[in-house]
């Protein structure tokens, strides 16, 4: 087994593939093989080493700072903050303290370089019939009978290289397949009813079980497999039409003043089902360093940008807004400001208000250091809430609650406002809930409303920090 579903979506085991073929549809178009592996016999020893490293420069990592190449860093300690809770659709949050090689300030990420899961790996191995060749030494080349014109050998899978190595360190897994890709996996399954039904939901006829299957009820590739048990895609069309296995970015949560740059720390979320890959792999390493073993982890620092805190903002006011995890740059900013305070006492200091939610009072990161902070005014104003259990509220709604000294004090020339929360939905809700701050405040209509708030970003005041 690959993966196993949540009740959200039809498990292999209860869904009947036939039920989603059309009596008549035209396929897509196929994706073609355009690579051979090559074996040459000898084994390689397997190792946990990313195998991006050994890609050389032409290997780029997104948004990587100029000169910085990714590195293997030891995992010093693990720490769940919030436990995971059913009932009220609470993660589990993890922070991670790790060994630094870079200068940094609050605000600033690093790309974390995954792999994917052991177990995913030695079941695909196997299902390609590679597990006996799951070690052996091989390299890549363009295939003489090449119908794409200037194909290029990827760029993300090393010289030399294994099966193991490919699908463990090189390749995503996990993603949405495409219709040309169902209609060209339609050709490596030995089963008739398997290939009818890749055909079909490759087709223009079978856009509704597509849209359904795939696009709402999230069916990645390795979902597919499972469900189409004969279907056998060899390596080297994986190799070329799969995504490749990308960084994640993460904030960095404590201030260097802490730990003088040697330490940093990183917050995580992890998923109950269908957890992500780079989650799946620091929850594993969590682990280990749980049982005392040591581990690393390879990271690398990413480009800065206007979204920090540094010692010139001391004197300068901010308004801080975030949701579940979106609170970890903002710890690194408090603990900055403190930090600074301490060494600076003579220096102006701008006033900090922070507005977070969770899902639970429990779940807001770190809530008594948070009071802490208030009782000694590093936060002058702490307003939280949670979206569960009795009297459920939004920070929306306590941002509408203070609308006018919000107003007010946004609008001082010395106020930057700062939102860290997801971008799909969450940050255009408080976005929408600050225009009816506007709106109230200075009574405005809602289409001057954003007109100004599309000003405030324009001139800085406004930064965000979102992902999806």
């Amino acid at each position: 087994m690959f993966w196993r579903s949540d009740g959200g979506s039809p498990h292999p085991d209860e869904m009947d593939i036939g039920a989603y073929i059309l009596s008549e549809y035209i396929p897509a178009k196929p994706l073609v093989g355009n690579l051979e592996v090559c074996f040459t016999g000898e084994e390689q020893t397997p190792t946990e080493a990313c195998a991006q490293l050994r890609c050389g420069e032409a290997l780029k990592f997104p948004f990587a700072r100029p000169g910085s190449q990714p590195r293997a860093v030891a995992i010093k300690e693990s720490k769940v903050l919030v436990a995971a809770d059913k009932a009220t659709e609470t993660k589990r949050v993890v922070e991670l303290s790790l060994e630094s090689f870079f200068d940094y300030e609050p605000g600033d990420t690093i790309g974390v370089v995954p792999s994917n899961v052991t177990e995913v790996v030695d079941n695909l191995l196997q299902r390609l019939d590679l597990s006996n060749h799951a070690d052996t030494t091989c390299h890549l080349k363009l295939a003489l009978n090449c119908a794409k014109k200037n194909a290029k050998l990827p760029a993300h899978i090393p010289a030399t290289t294994s099966p193991r190595e490919i699908l463990t360190h090189c390749l995503s897994l996990n993603f949405v397949p495409q219709k040309q890709l169902l209609s060209a996996l339609a050709g490596y399954t030995s089963n008739e009813k398997e290939r009818c039904f890749l055909a079909c939901l490759s087709s223009k006829q079978a856009a509704e079980h597509y849209q359904s299957l795939i696009l709402e009820k999230g069916l990645f590739f390795l979902d597919i497999l499972e469900l189409c048990s004969n279907c056998k895609p060899p390596l080297a069309f994986l190799v070329e039409h799969f995504p490749r296995l990308l960084p994640r970015p993460y904030s960095i949560a404590n201030s260097p003043l802490e730990a003088g740059n040697q330490e940093l720390r990183i917050i995580y979320s992890l998923l109950s089902h269908k957890p992500g890959v780079t989650t799946s792999m620091l929850g594993a390493k969590a682990k280990q360093i749980n049982l005392e073993k040591s581990t690393k982890v390879v990271i690398y620092p990413r480009l800065s940008n206007a979204f920090r805190y540094t010692e010139q903002d001391l004197s300068s006011n901010k308004i801080l807004i975030a949701v579940g995890t979106g609170l970890s740059p903002f710890l690194g900013f408090l603990a900055h400001k403190e930090k600074l305070m301490s060494q600076q006492p003579q220096q102006e200091t701008g006033k900090s208000w922070l507005y977070i939610g969770a899902k639970t009072p429990e779940a807001i990161l770190k809530r008594e250091q948070l009071v802490a902070w208030q009782e000694t005014s590093v936060l002058e104003r702490l307003r939280m809430c949670h979206s569960r259990g009795e009297s459920p509220s939004y920070v929306q709604q306590m941002l509408e609650e203070d609308a006018e000294d919000l107003v007010k004090f946004l609008l001082k020339s010395e106020t930057v406002l700062y939102l860290c929360a997801d971008g799909a939905k969450i940050s255009q809700s408080i976005e929408n809930g600050l225009g009816q701050c506007l709106q109230k405040a200075l009574h405005l209509t809602e289409v001057e409303a954003a007109r100004q708030l599309k000003e405030l970003k324009t001139q800085g005041k406004y930064r965000e920090d979102v992902w999806l």
